[in-house]
């Protein structure tokens, strides 16, 4: 994991999936802390344990 983003909070908007979803992975594994958004807490629940999975930080907050 790199820390360019260390020290810092993403918050990507329609993040449950797509490209959306591709840079969540990547602000995380810069060292962001990231907070995934969209509207299917299923996809967001497995986005965040990725995440997690690889050591990185992030939680989901569901929108609609």
């Amino acid at each position: 994991m790199a820390d360019r983003l260390a020290g810092k909070v993403a918050i990507v908007t329609g993040s449950t999936s797509g490209i959306g979803a591709e840079i969540a992975r990547v602000f995380a594994a810069e060292g962001a802390k990231v907070v995934v958004t969209g509207r299917r807490q299923d996809r967001g629940d497995d986005l965040v344990a990725e995440v997690e999975a690889v050591g990185g930080d992030a939680s989901f907050c569901r929108a609609e």
